[in-house]
């Protein structure tokens, strides 16, 4: 595999690609209570689903942007090592998502049923902070718990500072959102190394298929290019924007369950993965994800506040539990794994 040290070491993202047309979010000017950045975060959750936020302008971003840095870096050594090793922690679909998953994967929600060609290691949040019982992990990941636990909380806390500004600007008590995605309560966050190999021949081969996330909000740190989603141009509908990764900021995206928090109001942007563009197809493209869900006991239904909206959203956006129930945030992601494939 070839593996990118750092933004200097890979091939330029190419110039005249369709850009997605996302915000700029500066972290600072969050942590300020900025009104006019505010109303730019509530704009973007609004429309796209998805922003830049900008980690360079304080201290706090900075140290994220190191954790995910030295994250990125034990990435490298996690998947340099023989298959057979891996899938020794598979994960098991339809029970649980955390362990190791293998390229290959045919998602069941894809049209076209192409198996991807990302592998990727999740690591449950609850696990490296004793919250819940942990399965096994590979030593090189135990062996950076202290490292799992900083960037965890650290991405939890940033994530939560969006979930807040968003609940101000929508006239709501501050923590509406927040108190769904308690840090110390059981929940399905986990922190996700990802490794897709590099396409050398079929250009045409998906990374991840087309997707909304189905937590509450999603933090990644990547440096190739791939990542693309769905514009928000009526002119454009269907058409497949690129996200380019720039240094210094992590992407933002809402997930399903604030869909369902806000009965439709919010967005979940439709995203995938595809070999990088340009030469940047020719190196394996490696990302840091921190997946934010409602923690197990919440119950996956719209706030009171939005429940009088006249489009009323099916539980979970893509799948309707049996007899109309209302299921609880840990139920919700059991069914949602299994729409993992196989």
């Amino acid at each position: 595999m070839i593996a990118p040290k750092s933004h200097s070491d890979l091939p330029p993202f190419p110039d005249g690609l369709p850009l997605a047309p996302i915000a700029r979010i500066s972290h600072n000017k969050l942590l300020q209570n900025d009104p006019e950045e505010a109303e730019r975060v509530l704009e973007a959750c609004r429309t796209h689903g998805f922003f830049y936020l900008d980690m360079t302008d304080n201290d706090d971003g900075q140290t994220l942007l190191g954790e995910s840095e030295d994250l990125l870096s034990l990435a490298y050594r996690a998947f340099d090592c023989p298959a057979e090793e891996k899938k020794k922690f598979a994960l098991v679909k339809g029970v649980s998502l955390f362990g190791y998953k293998e390229n290959g994967t045919i998602k069941l929600t894809d049209p076209e049923k192409r198996p991807d060609t990302t592998e990727f290691f999740n690591v449950a949040k609850d696990h490296m902070h004793g919250f819940a019982e942990s399965r096994t992990y590979p030593t090189d990941l135990t062996d950076e718990r202290h490292l799992f636990q900083a960037f965890t909380r650290n991405a939890h806390e940033t994530c939560m500072l969006v979930l807040e500004t968003l609940a101000k600007q929508l006239k709501l008590a501050p923590d509406a959102f927040a108190n769904k995605n308690i840090f110390e309560e059981p929940s399905g966050d986990h922190c996700r190394l990802t490794h897709k190999f590099a396409h050398h021949t079929d250009k045409s081969a998906i990374g991840l298929p087309s997707h909304t996330d189905f937590g509450s909000i999603t933090m990644l740190f990547n440096w190739l290019g791939g990542l693309q989603i769905q514009s928000h141009d009526p002119a454009k509908k269907g058409e497949w924007e690129y996200v380019k990764p720039i240094p210094g900021h992590a992407i933002i995206n809402l997930g399903d369950a604030m869909v369902t928090f806000s009965n439709g109001l919010l967005q979940s942007g439709k995203h995938r993965v595809i070999p990088a563009p340009g030469e940047q197809a020719e190196v394996d493209r490696y990302s840091i994800v921190y997946f934010v869900r409602p923690h197990n006991s919440v119950m996956m239904e719209p706030l009171e506040e939005f429940k009088d909206l006249s489009e009323h959203l099916k539980v979970a956006g893509k799948f309707e539990p049996e007899g109309g129930k209302t299921l609880t945030a840990g139920e919700w992601m059991r069914q949602r794994s299994i729409q993992l494939g196989s």
